[in-house]
């Protein structure tokens, strides 16, 4: 641009420079002081770039004691790329960009890219193996979850297992003392000798009494034994065991101890509802 721009006009170009400054300084608002500068045309300026001299084919130009340079060197000297642009009269001025070092930055951001998708990887691998680790511990949970409730119940079946234990065995220690209490209160009547059994079943107690008849007196007496006797002997038996179980349902029968044989039934669960059969002879 310069080469084209100072080939056209040359020494001329300057010449016009002065020739307007003069110009102005003739046709200035009046009043003004006078205006006129000194212009050089190619002086003796040298440009040196780290000590290297830059040449060119337009030189400075020294305006008034200010030196001009052409925007080529400066550019050369400033490593930039200048396009003048004639349509709007624009100047471009660009980086030069060394393709090594272009080619250098570009493969370190490849590289950079490449370490930072690996770092990416790795943290997305880290992120799996703790998600992994998450629902492992998770189903572990539930696992010890599942296994306590599991022991829970098996805790509470132990337990129910242990009332109803002591619950029987509280069952069968109070039936015995009652055992025990009837065979005291009840163990002869009529001349006869009895012995009263009790045992809780899934409807209640089953009552069984005993008496040896094979003896003619205790036959005869238990065969003469009228069906109101029988009844009231039951009867006070069955009374007792409703004192200590509230109208719990009573079986019984009475059997001859010496042959087995069935001698008389009684059931009911409270007096009211107790029926007595006495077998004949």
């Amino acid at each position: 641009m310069d080469n084209e721009l100072f080939g056209k006009f040359g020494k001329g170009f300057a010449s016009t420079i002065v020739a307007g400054l003069l110009l102005f300084s003739q046709t200035g608002v009046s009043d003004a002081a006078e205006v006129t500068k000194r212009v050089e045309v190619n002086p003796q300026v040298k440009i040196l770039n780290n000590g290297n001299l830059v040449s060119g084919d337009i030189g400075p130009i020294i305006i008034g004691g200010t030196t001009y340079l052409p925007v080529r060197s400066l550019s050369t000297v400033l490593n930039k790329n200048v396009l003048w642009e004639g349509p709007t009269k624009s100047i471009f001025i660009t980086d030069i960009v060394n393709p090594d070092v272009a080619k250098n930055e570009i493969a370190n951001l490849e590289r950079f890219i490449k370490t930072k998708d690996a770092k990416i990887s790795e943290l997305e691998g880290l992120i799996k193996t703790k998600d992994t680790k998450v629902t492992e511990l998770e189903n572990l949970g539930k696992t010890k979850d599942a296994k306590i409730l599991e022991l829970e119940n098996a805790i509470k079946a132990k337990d129910a297992r242990i009332a109803e234990l002591e619950k029987t065995s509280n069952t069968n220690t109070n039936l015995k003392n009652l055992e025990y209490q009837l065979n005291r209160n009840y163990q002869y009547w009529n001349g006869m000798e009895f012995y009263t059994t009790l045992k809780e079943d899934r409807y209640g107690i089953n009552v069984t009494i005993e008496t040896d008849l094979r003896y003619n007196t205790a036959y005869n007496n238990w065969h003469n034994l009228s069906d109101a006797d029988y009844s009231k002997f039951v009867n006070l038996i069955m009374e007792d065991i409703w004192y200590q179980y509230r109208n719990i349902e009573i079986t019984g029968n009475v059997i001859n101890s010496y042959d087995k044989n069935l001698l008389a039934i009684f059931s009911g669960n409270s007096r009211y509802s107790a029926k007595y059969i006495k077998y004949p002879r």
